[in-house]
């Protein structure tokens, strides 16, 4: 059999040299080609530009698409230059633009630039910022390693829509026209009797055959005009949780990277969020990767500052205890305690509306709105916090320390004085409701107005911090530019239904003025789902039991309210023999431990399987936090795919 292999190669090379003969190409190049035609039989569609070997330089001298995705090939003596390698890339992906395939329409990420040169060359090779670079003798990196991206049928849809896009481009070796027209399970003959809703769903169905991994970065065909929509300054995405927000984000960032010579930023209030959204990115576009920060926002200030000579580090346990050091004093804290006795309302007080809107004056205070603050402090009452504040920032003083807030307000006050030497290309601000005031002054001041420079996502109903600001304080105006997503992706029919019962009151203007779409009234693509509301008084052994009939552990987590519940479920799940991973330690790829943290840690993160257990309430008696437990509680149901269980602990 080894034989018979060996000599329909060697013959498909033969034809192949007989249909190059006319090209007149360099031999090496030659060579090349043939290989590519030779491997018709792994699944590879080759295409040839009719110019070469006088190929313009910013275009591709030949084009392949094949099982590990769509190659952008420049056969090349001499390395190119990076705007040639991109033009060339750019040129490919718009001829591209509009493929379908199986699970949808063709994105960029399925495409690389590959400069081949001849086995003699001296110059660099590997991974560049526009390209891979090779060598004629390592070929098998390109046509022999990768993941599977694309079905023998989708390889051949793609190809033929290059064949018929351009006249640039010629097949080598297939017919376009001979090979049988591939159909996908239950296709109907005719396309006029398609239902685009059966058709989407059968999409999003072939889709999740796919690794988990892919999944969480499948971008649907009514997503595609956003990611590559033109917009004339800061725009935004928003929709109820599930509805592919960040997904598209991502999708646009490495779209508008591809376009671009600039550094691009991702960021966001929440700390493991950027990793995650890393992990995710790296398997959408690993070559363009590096282009792209990652980071939180206190993270990006506390550099951007030492970079400046003005170190800011925050020692958190020395800033707790000059807040308690105020709280003991019962001259400052007595009629706050009568107000409203818990610490932490007042501590949100200061990070989230004085601070947190960069308030300086009694004066400012007293007029400002506190919305989602819940009761409202008449004027004479303010005075006392502001006091108290005052006396936070003299302990704080008196300690050499700073706060978060402390950070953001310094790293703007130095944006304001000297901006960045060099622009980013695109900023996006993902979670953007969970931000301060003060945050998003300084993500506007980091991005600017100009056109593609700033992209926010987010959501009213999953705001898990206090407060909320409207855009026009931060001195942005979106103007109508943006996206209103109403499919949700995430979630199975069963889970959407599950969470939609909730009455999720959403205190955030939502981006100024655009509707609020409520969950229960987004659309689900994904059909079933299971929800099992266990009761009883052992849940510790009900659930863990309920993890080990999961037809599938992998991607399950358990999520919490607070951190002492997370701690607990980490003991019971190791003492039950599984392997467990903190929220707060996971980079977003993937693994085989169950996954356990809170709400707060799994904002921006989806699992097959999801574990809500029933835990104490320390607080809730106030409308505000009420509402902010409906919304954390939103969150929680809407991190689950497939399988939610919600525990309830009733006493025996």
């Amino acid at each position: 059999m080894t034989g018979t292999f060996h000599h329909r190669q060697e013959r498909l090379r033969r034809e192949a040299e007989a249909e190059l003969r006319d090209r007149l190409l360099p031999t090496w190049q030659n060579r090349v080609l043939q290989r590519f035609a030779v491997e018709r039989d792994n699944g590879w569609y080759p295409l040839l530009n009719q110019f070469a070997p006088h190929t313009p330089a910013n275009r591709p001298d030949a084009v392949l698409v094949g099982p590990t995705g769509v190659l952008v090939v420049l056969l090349r003596d001499a390395e190119p230059g990076w705007e040639d390698s991109r033009a060339a890339f750019l040129w490919t992906a718009e001829l591209l633009a509009g493929a379908s395939i199986g699970p949808g329409e063709l994105t960029e990420s399925a495409a690389r630039t590959v400069v081949v040169h001849p086995v003699d060359h001296q110059g660099s090779r590997g991974h560049t910022g526009e390209h891979l670079a090779i060598t004629e003798a390592e070929l098998d990196r390109i046509l022999g390693r990768g993941d599977e991206l694309l079905t023998a049928a989708d390889a051949l849809a793609i190809a033929r829509h290059l064949d018929s896009r351009t006249f640039d481009l010629t097949p080598i070796m297939w017919n376009p026209k001979r090979i049988p027209q591939q159909r996908g399970p239950g296709q109907a003959a005719t396309a006029g009797l398609f239902d685009v809703r059966d058709l989407r769903r059968e999409r999003v169905e072939h889709a999740l055959d796919r690794p988990f991994r892919d999944w969480r970065i499948f971008l649907d065909d009514a997503q595609h005009g956003a990611v590559r929509r033109h917009y004339s300054g800061p725009a935004r995405i928003t929709g109820p949780a599930g509805t592919g927000k960040s997904v598209l984000a991502l999708h646009r960032l490495a779209y508008l990277a591809r376009r671009s010579t600039g550094p691009l930023l991702f960021t966001t209030h929440l700390s493991n969020l950027p990793k995650i959204a890393e992990a995710q990115f790296r398997s959408l576009a690993p070559h363009i990767a590096p282009r792209i920060e990652f980071t939180h926002l206190h993270a990006w200030a506390r550099k951007f500052l030492e970079e400046r000579g003005r170190a800011a580090d925050v020692d958190e346990p020395q800033v707790e205890q000059a807040l308690e050091a105020v709280w003991q004093r019962t001259e400052l804290s007595a009629p706050l305690r009568n107000f409203r006795a818990a610490r932490g309302y007042w501590k949100d007080e200061i990070d989230r509306v004085i601070k947190g809107r960069g308030i300086r004056s009694l004066e400012a205070y007293r007029a400002v709105p506190r919305k989602g603050r819940g009761a409202n402090l008449p004027s004479e009452f303010r005075a006392h916090v502001w006091q108290f504040y005052c006396e936070y920032e003299r302990a704080l003083g008196e300690r050499n320390v700073s706060d978060h807030n402390d950070v953001l307000m310094r790293a703007l006050a130095e944006l304001e004085r000297s901006p960045l030497p060099r622009q980013y290309t695109a900023v996006v601000v993902d979670e953007v409701q969970d931000l301060t005031l003060i945050g998003l002054r300084l993500v506007h001041a980091i991005s600017g107005d100009g056109p593609n420079q700033l992209l926010l996502v987010g959501d009213g109903q999953q705001q898990v911090y206090a407060g909320g600001w409207r855009l026009s304080e931060a001195g942005i105006s979106l103007q109508g530019r943006g996206e209103i997503l109403r499919r949700n992706y995430r979630n199975r029919t069963a889970i959407v239904e599950q969470a939609g019962e909730l009455d999720a009151v959403n205190r955030f203007d939502d981006l100024d003025g655009g509707p609020t779409v409520p969950l229960r009234s987004a659309l689900p693509v994904l059909r079933g789902g299971r929800v099992v509301e266990w009761q009883g008084d052992d849940q510790d052994e009900a659930l863990v039991s309920a993890l080990r009939r999961l037809d599938d552990g992998t991607a399950a987590a358990v999520l919490t309210r607070t951190n002492g519940a997370a701690e607990h479920w980490e003991r019971v799940l190791r003492a039950a023999g599984f392997a467990v991973r903190p929220l707060d330690r996971w980079d977003g790829r993937e693994s085989e431990p169950i996954h356990v943290g809170t709400v707060h840690r799994a904002k921006g993160t989806e699992f097959r399987s999801v574990f809500l257990p029933d835990e104490p309430l320390l607080s809730g008696g106030y409308r505000e936090e009420r509402e902010a437990l409906h919304r954390q509680r939103l969150v929680a149901l809407t991190r689950a795919r497939d399988f939610l269980w919600i525990g309830t602990v009733v006493a025996s």
